[in-house]
């Protein structure tokens, strides 16, 4: 479809950050500030401090057990503010004045604080919001090549962060609020000029663009857009997020080339959790965080909706002789549903949430009769039913484009390989359903902080159980969403012609630092004003 707009206009630019992107504040206590980025010092404080990491020798990890469960404990008391979820409870820090957004400067619309920049985190957005207040004249120019009588007369660049812990229907019903309201500035400022406004161009980055649609597709706020522009986005979910419930998030790669890089990565990896009891603690009572899972429609790199395997163990020769007589299949999840097929199997091993770590604070204060994994339970089926309601309500703004990295070189999660081991002897290698009970799983193993890499953790079964690890990474992506987020979308809805993927790609979180996504962002915008038919 070929969107409308006047030739005289006044076109916003709206950009919606991906999970963490938002500064946040507890809504009770404003001055209590909760998660803030750009405070180095602050999330050191806050989170690095509290990583769970030993010092020293740890005979039986007595000391890294002991300190990994307080650490949860303080991380879930921070981003949870007690025992069970509060969409309540946090709030975006909102029109705050910072110096280092005084690049944002307008004459009508004013500085970046009353366009809210301080919502988001100015270390990842605050290079593509600069880049965005300084391509007007630019995009003008280019617009005028093909509609020459189109006059672009003002964009102003609003930042519209959200409590990114809530569910993205929740943050969709304040987004859209928050579209409309500066849309119809937008169209007030408009009337004054004698000219008009079509609505607003949003761009999103990763979870951002659930908002969005969420914010549109069921939150009534389509009107109000002239088109979306998605940002590396987990169109289905991503596999990444049900593996970090294991084992954490990924190690990042340490390059002697760009040692203060490593250096940042590594901080922000420690930050971050790299331990799935850290993630567990935080994203198995987070709607937002569940939501990210891969959902009914997702599908691997090569289009396959059973994304999780678990393998039998490699075979020596008799093992192999055994294989000639019995065929010896892996199994391969999900059939239709891996809400009720994976993460909510609480009696197997490849579950998402360990229930032992969602309460490390203990369950004394709660009902008796509730058990732990029941929460996990509640908040997992509301992200069911959140993909289920963006999909039923029409899925996508209907002037959509979307870009993603399918790039090899930044190996991906677009599937789970549970790969296994039996240390004693090859005969009867099969993974059996005793093998992936859940009982079996207790001992999570992690890698050396300073020398381990994502090959060391893994989940141990003693002497005579089976040891699980998950592979690594393969796919093409971003190292977080795979190029299956773009890949597979449908063509009824976003046309193949409005996907771009960047074969030479970029990592997830700096995906808008990229100068390919910002040079397709602003070719985006002009193809988007270029295009439309003028009345």
């Amino acid at each position: 479809m070929i969107a409308s707009c006047p030739s005289d206009v006044i076109v916003p630019i709206i950009f919606v950050p991906g999970i963490m992107g938002s500064r946040l504040h507890t809504k009770s206590s404003p001055d209590e500030v909760i998660w803030d980025p750009d405070d180095i010092m602050f999330m050191l404080r806050k989170y690095g401090w509290n990583a769970g990491s030993v010092v020293g020798p740890d005979l039986f990890r007595m000391r890294e057990k002991a300190n990994v469960r307080q650490a949860a404990m303080t991380r879930k008391e921070l981003l949870i503010g007690g025992a069970s979820f509060n969409k309540d409870y946090l709030e975006p820090i909102t029109f705050q004045t910072s110096t280092t957004q005084s690049m944002a400067l307008d004459p009508y619309w004013g500085d970046a604080a009353k366009r809210n920049w301080s919502s988001v985190v100015s270390s990842s957005y605050g290079n593509i919001l600069t880049y965005l207040e300084t391509q007007k004249l630019k995009i003008s120019q280019e617009i005028k090549k093909n509609n020459p009588q189109f006059n672009l007369l003002e964009m102003p660049v609003w930042a519209l962060g959200y409590n990114w812990s809530a569910s993205n229907y929740d943050s969709g019903r304040y987004a859209a609020e928050k579209i409309k309201d500066w849309v119809g500035q937008a169209k007030q400022r408009a009337a004054e000029l004698g000219i008009q406004c079509p609505g607003a161009i949003v761009l999103t980055h990763s979870m951002g663009g659930l908002v969005t649609r969420s914010a549109a597709m069921i939150h009534g706020a389509a009107s109000d857009i002239f088109a979306v522009i998605h940002t590396v986005m987990p169109t289905d979910g991503a596999a990444a997020a049900y593996k970090r419930f294991h084992f954490g998030f990924e190690n990042p790669d340490a390059s002697l080339f760009s040692p203060i890089k490593g250096v940042k990565d590594h901080g922000g990896y420690v930050v971050l959790g790299r331990q799935g009891a850290l993630v567990t603690a935080i994203l198995g009572h987070m709607p937002g965080g569940q939501e990210l899972l891969p959902n009914k429609r997702y599908k691997d790199n090569n289009g396959n909706s059973k994304w999780l395997t678990i393998h039998n163990p490699e075979r020596n020769l008799i093992g192999h002789l055994r294989d000639w007589v019995s065929d010896v299949q892996p199994l391969e999840l999900p059939d239709s549903n891996p809400y009720t097929e994976i993460y909510r199997r609480e009696d197997r091993m490849y579950r998402a949430a360990n229930p032992e770590w969602l309460f490390p604070e203990g369950m004394e204060n709660l009902s008796p009769n509730k058990p732990a994994f029941d929460y996990f339970t509640e908040s997992n089926e509301d992200a069911e039913m959140f993909h289920e309601c963006v999909i039923s309500a029409g899925d996508f703004h209907e002037v959509t484009y979307l870009c993603y990295s399918d790039d090899t070189a930044f190996r991906t999660y677009d599937r789970i390989d549970w790969k296994t081991d039996k240390p004693l002897g090859s005969w009867g290698r099969r993974i059996t359903e005793e093998n992936v009970a859940a009982d079996r799983t207790d001992d999570y193993r992690r890698e050396h902080l300073v020398w381990g890499d994502e090959e060391d953790k893994e989940i141990s079964g003693g002497l005579f159980g089976v040891d699980f690890r998950i592979d690594s990474p393969g796919g093409a992506g971003d190292k977080t969403v795979p190029a299956s987020a773009g890949r597979y979308v449908d063509p009824n809805k976003v046309p193949p012609s409005r996907r771009k993927g960047h074969t030479s790609g970029y990592e997830h979180e700096p995906a808008l630092s990229d100068s390919n996504v910002q040079s397709w962002v602003k070719d985006t915008i002009v193809e988007v004003l270029g295009e439309c038919s003028l009345y």
